[in-house]
Order: C-alpha cells, then sequence, then structure tokens
C-alpha cells in the first residue's frame, strides 16, 4: 500500500518521522510532500518532497497513492492550487490534528465546526489537542530512538547545561495551549544561571539536526511546564536520556498511558511555579542526573519504541479499506467527558494565571528584591 503524507509546513518533523518508521519498518511505502519547506526560516527539518521545487515529483506521488495522509488543518485549493486537490479525487483521505482546533478558527464557531464537521476520518496525536477532537482517532508522535542523534550522550564538561528549545515567543499566560511560557520559563532558569548552578541553552531557529546535537550535549532538558501538554522535543530529550521537565495534566497522562501501556511515565513532572526546587537538586548532583536520564532513555525503549507505535498508523490504513465505520465513534461523548476533558483543566490554568497575576502586583507595589524573597 502506498501512502503519501501532506503538510503545508513541516509540522516541526512529525510527519518525516511517520513517513521514516514506515518504510523502515513496515511493509507499507510513503512519501511526504510538503508545500514550504522553510514555513519556520533556519530552523529547518529534513523534507522528502518540497513542492515548490519538485511539483511533478508530487503529482506523480499522488498519482500511486492508496492512501492521502493530511497534516493540520489548510486548504488545498488555497494551498496547493486547484488541479493539485482535484488529483487527490478518488483517493482514500485521512487527517491528523497535532493543534487545538482554536489554533485556525480563532474563536469563530463557523470554522471551528467546518474543522469538526469534515467528512473525511481525522486523526490526533496523543498529547493536549487529543481532547478537542472526539471522534478521531488517538495516534502517537513517533521519534526514532536509534538514529545516533537520539541515543544518549556525555554531558559538556563544566556547569551543567540546561536546553529549552520553544518555537516561539508566548508568554505561559496570554494563550491557552499554543505555547511553552518562554518568559517565564526563562527567567527561571536566568535564575539559576546568575546562581552559578548552570548554562543556559536557548535552542531557537536552527536547523533540526543542529537542535539534536545541541541537546544531546545537554544535562537536562525542559519540555514545557505550563499547559499541561508535552511535545515532540520532550520526547526527543527522554530519548537522548535526559532528565525532563515537564506538566502533563490527568487528561494528557491518560491518553500516554493508553497508547503505550505504561503506568509510570518518565517526565519530571512538575509545574512551572514548582520546577526551582527539582532544577536545584538534579543541577547539583550528577549522579542523580545520570539516574533519572537512564531511566528516561529506559522508557522509551520499553514503551516507546517506533518499531511497536508505527502499528497504530498501520490499522489506520487497514481500517480505512477494511473497516472505516470505526472512524466513526466517538470517544467523547458526554457532558461530564466534555468538562474533565477540556472545562476542568482550563479552570486549573485559569487560577494560576490568576495567581501569576497577583505575584506580578506584589512585584511591582514592594520592589523585585521583596518579591524574590517572598517567592521563596
Amino acid at each position: 500500500m502506498n501512502i503519501v503524507h501532506i503538510s503545508s509546513t513541516p509540522v516541526a518533523g512529525s510527519p518525516g518521522n511517520i513517513v521514516s518508521a514506515l518504510n523502515r519498518l513496515t511493509p507499507f511505502r510513503a512519501r511526504h510532500i510538503v508545500f514550504n519547506a522553510h514555513a519556520y526560516g533556519s530552523r529547518s527539518f529534513a523534507c522528502d518532497i518540497d513542492w515548490r521545487s519538485a511539483p511533478d515529483e508530487a503529482y506523480a506521488a499522488v498519482e500511486g497513492a492508496d492512501v492521502i495522509h493530511l497534516h493540520q488543518f489548510f486548504s488545498l485549493e488555497e494551498t496547493f492550487g486547484a488541479d493539485f486537490a482535484q488529483s487527490l479525487k478518488g483517493k482514500k483521505v485521512v487527517r491528523q490534528f497535532h493543534s487545538a482546533p482554536d489554533l485556525w478558527a480563532a474563536g469563530k464557531p463557523d470554522l471551528m465546526r467546518r474543522i469538526m464537521a469534515e467528512p473525511i476520518p481525522h486523526l490526533v496525536i496523543g498529547q493536549g489537542p487529543e481532547r478537542f477532537y472526539p471522534h478521531a482517532r488517538v495516534v502517537p508522535n513517533l521519534v526514532p530512538l536509534y538514529d545516533l542523534r537520539y541515543l544518549p550522550a556525555a554531558e559538556e564538561s563544566g556547569l551543567p547545561l540546561v536546553v529549552f528549545s520553544p518555537s516561539g515567543k508566548t508568554s505561559a499566560w496570554r494563550k491557552r495551549w499554543e505555547t511553552k511560557g518562554v518568559p517565564q520559563t526563562l527567567a527561571l532558569l536566568r535564575k539559576l544561571e546568575r546562581a552559578g548552578l548552570c548554562r543556559v541553552q536557548l535552542i531557537v531557529d536552527m536547523p533540526h539536526d543542529a537542535c539534536l546535537r545541541a541537546k544531546q550535549r545537554a544535562a537536562v532538558a525542559l519540555d514545557e511546564c505550563v499547559t499541561g501538554n508535552y511535545h515532540l522535543s520532550g520526547l526527543e530529550s527522554l530519548s537522548q536520556g535526559k532528565p525532563t521537565l515537564g506538566y502533563l495534566d490527568a487528561r494528557v497522562q491518560s491518553q500516554l498511558r493508553r497508547l503505550t501501556g505504561a503506568l509510570d511515565l518518565p517526565w519530571v513532572d512538575v509545574r512551572l511555579e514548582e520546577a526551582e526546587g527539582p532544577l536545584r537538586d538534579l543541577l547539583g548532583d550528577p549522579a542523580l542526573r545520570a539516574e533519572v536520564g537512564a531511566a528516561s532513555r529506559l522508557w522509551m525503549e520499553t514503551y516507546y519504541d517506533e518499531a511497536r507505535l508505527i502499528e497504530h498508523y498501520c490499522a489506520v490504513y487497514r481500517d480505512m479499506f477494511e473497516a472505516p465505520q470505526r472512524f466513526e465513534l466517538a470517544r467523547i461523548d458526554s457532558a461530564q467527558e466534555r468538562w474533565r476533558a477540556q472545562t476542568l483543566p482550563d479552570h486549573v490554568w485559569h487560577s494560576r494565571r490568576g495567581s501569576s497575576t497577583v505575584w506580578r502586583r506584589i512585584a511591582r507595589a514592594l520592589g523585585s528584591g521583596i518579591y524574590t524573597r517572598l517567592r521563596r
């Protein structure tokens, strides 16, 4: 069976990882067409078929495809053109979401309904966005554990290096999901750096290959401690055997356990407000770092091996032909489930945002020195 993945951007390398695993580990043959391979500027990812430089190759791949696998929400006509969209007619089509729908809907109810009501099978990564797509099948983000860049490597000598790789600069409290809380997280890391406990490397605007190699030299990695979500960058750091800090809310934890069969999860699970103490412990104790990092890698090998997880995608493609009715089943179909999945975590986030605002007001009123002492 031939599978062609299509995306408007590299989607942080996620489709490429799936295509690579399909080709290496399954009987399926896969290609990936990217409309704008350079959408992130210097933050580049390996590309299979670049639409802008090889449209003929893209058309040929689609012509031989049995399944078209779309990533994220975008218009084929507006992105690739009407002729290319027409070339997909008659193909089996599935769409995978990697973000919450409001990224595109921006609060517009009509567009939100359009995204949800699209009459094709939907998939969603088993991370924060999962809760917003009640009819989508949950699938894992994949990482190639045995690629040399994903293997554990020795720390750089000198002060421990802490790495953090956000994709933007958004505040923790300005957006609910499309953020890694850069200003707040970086403020904490710089505080530890000024105290002489570590060096900090903010990994942005560099090719993905260089990003992975920089992270391999780190002592500790930050995934994201704000929203309750985890990211592909966190999985990469766990694969590299790094103590990886992140905050996973109850919904995300349940999806991870369902996908992997694991009871325990490897992240150092703390919210940003609670992260300073654990960071100080890890930075001050090389033996502890080594033990936590080794446990991270072991967990990935045990529960997150792509050779096993790729079967989630193989089952999707088989079901599209043999059991399409399975995509019509709702996973979240009651008011209490929706409340637990969406509203309850939002209440927690809004409460944390309110507490953050209170502390900022105290800081302005009393001065940053008193504010620092109070926070301790």
